[in-house]
């Protein structure tokens, strides 16, 4: 787990108040290079059109071709999920993945803190890997409702076991089993000789004469 290879940019999206310098997402933006936070603005009084605009900005204003994978915390899952159901193909063909961290039961924030345009949670299905991440003892959700927004989102679904709402306060570090289940998300890489240009020859088209490459070398001491 300590060892999990992250090969694409990471954007984090955090939740209600934003994350503290102490939180899992902050300690994932400053040990990775390209890793960064999507700004949601007003972080204490979110607006969920707001925050499903920025972060559609964030990811169209991502200019390069390389694929995202996306970690999100709390509010932010739901922030991402109604972004991601809104979204076209062409939007969701940017993400290689997505890692949602204890998305809370919206019913509980509400009546504590009187969030704007939060409905119940949207539901798709997604061709883009998507873990839903649970707590055992997260006092913001139970473990079944975490459960059954997985089932909304068409995601894995993990207990990552008793850690409260999976935030600075569990202790949790640089939360390396976050990291590997972060790189777990993004396709295997195609080994080098699985490329098939390796193994055509030029001027072979429309014959397609296949030949080994690692064995090229006693071709040409055999011509010699």
């Amino acid at each position: 787990m300590h060892n999990a290879t992250i090969r694409h940019r990471i954007l984090t999206i955090p939740g209600l108040n934003n994350s503290g310098p102490t939180h899992w997402q902050s300690l994932w933006e400053r040990k990775f290079s390209r890793c960064e936070r999507i700004d949601l603005g007003r972080w204490d009084a979110p607006d969920k059109d707001e925050w499903v605009g920025r972060i559609d900005h964030a990811i169209a204003d991502a200019t390069d071709d390389e694929p995202i994978l996306v970690a999100a915390h709390s509010l932010g899952c739901h922030a991402f999920a109604h972004w991601f159901a809104a979204a076209g193909g062409l939007a969701r063909a940017r993400l290689a993945g997505a890692l949602l961290v204890a998305p809370p039961d919206l019913s509980r924030l509400r009546n504590d803190h009187g969030l704007t345009g939060f409905a119940d949670a949207p539901s798709f299905t997604s061709r883009v890997p998507m873990t839903v991440v649970a707590s055992d003892n997260d006092p913001y959700a139970k473990t079944a409702h975490v459960w059954r927004l997985s089932r909304q989102w068409d995601a894995r679904f993990v207990n990552a076991g008793p850690f409260g709402h999976l935030n600075a306060d569990s202790g949790l570090g640089d939360w390396p089993y976050g990291q590997y289940l972060l790189a777990s998300l993004q396709p295997a890489p195609t080994p080098a000789l699985a490329d098939e240009r390796l193994w055509i020859r030029s001027g072979d088209w429309p014959n397609r004469v296949r030949r080994d490459p690692r064995f090229e070398h006693r071709e040409s001491a055999h011509r010699r």
